[in-house]
This record gives C-alpha cells, structure tokens and sequence, in this order.
C-alpha cells in the first residue's frame, strides 16, 4: 500500500472508532483504493454479535462523513462507501477466527509454508500471533501466523454443505 493511502486509511481509523464505539458496532477493514469510477473509501463494519442493516451503514456513513469533510483529510475526491462485510467477510485476528472455531476458512499466505501458499481447513485455535487450522490437503494441523497471512475468509461452500 503506498505510504500515503496507508497514512490516510490509519487516519480514518483513529476517527472512526469513537463512531463505531458509540453505535455498537466493530471495525471489519477499511479499503481506499482507486478503481474506474474514481477513488472509493470503503468501510466494512459489523455488530459483535453479527448483523448491520442499511440504517445502520448511513449512521456510520453521516457520521464519518461530516468528520472527514472537518478534517479535510483526502485532497482529492473519493466516494464514500459502508457496507456490511457479508458472508465473504475477511478473517483478521484472532477474534476474527475464534469467532469462527469450526469453521472451514481458506487462507492465502505472503512467503509459502512447506512449499503451500493456499491453505483450507477447519479452525481449531487462535492466539495473539496465529491460527491452527486442520488443513484438509495434509490431513493435518498446521500453524499459520497472522504476520503471514495475505488473506483469510470462511469457504462459502463448506457452510452449504453441512
């Protein structure tokens, strides 16, 4: 990520807690990339315990919105988007994952472990640092730390298939 889309995305951060905090409701990613209709800065947030309906993204969305008109904080313009992360949400943390203990997850890695990027399997543990997952191509637990994870997200199929 270009070192001033980082800064700006870890601004929005700090400003949105309190926001999110006040509402009840937990930061899933925040994403401000360019596409073809512009720059977009699009915020994913959830309840605790699951669901967020539209009224709810508009409430983050004004909220958000008039602080970052105050704070002036991206030059250029952007469109702003809240959304529910959905099904296909993105695993994180370790919260993320004991959220989802059982669950089948596939998980991309930055440097290969054992000559594997591309992982899936049920979640068994999480700590600070990693998860554990039975990995289904190994017949086997597998230690993936969180440092080394590109990308992490529940196996839609797995879920219809139960």
């Amino acid at each position: 990520m270009e070192e001033r889309t980082k800064e700006i995305v870890d601004r929005v951060k700090e400003l949105l807690f309190p926001i999110l905090e006040e509402g009840g409701f937990e930061l899933v990613d925040i994403e401000f990339v360019r596409e073809p209709i512009g720059w977009v800065l699009r915020i994913y947030a959830d309840r605790p315990e699951g669901g967020i309906t539209i009224s709810d993204c508009q409430w983050i969305s004004e909220r958000i919105g008039t602080l970052l008109d105050i704070e002036d904080l991206i030059p250029h313009a952007y469109n702003l988007e809240v959304s529910s992360p959905g099904l296909n949400r993105p695993l994180k943390n370790q919260r993320d994952f004991e959220r989802n203990l059982g669950t089948v997850v596939k998980i991309k890695t930055h440097e290969p472990m054992d000559n594997q990027r591309n992982f899936k399997g049920e979640v068994i543990s999480a700590s600070e640092s990693a998860v554990v997952i039975h990995d289904v191509s190994r017949n086997a637990e597998v230690e993936i730390p969180f440092e080394n994870i590109k990308s992490a997200r529940i196996d839609i199929d797995s879920l219809f298939n139960r």
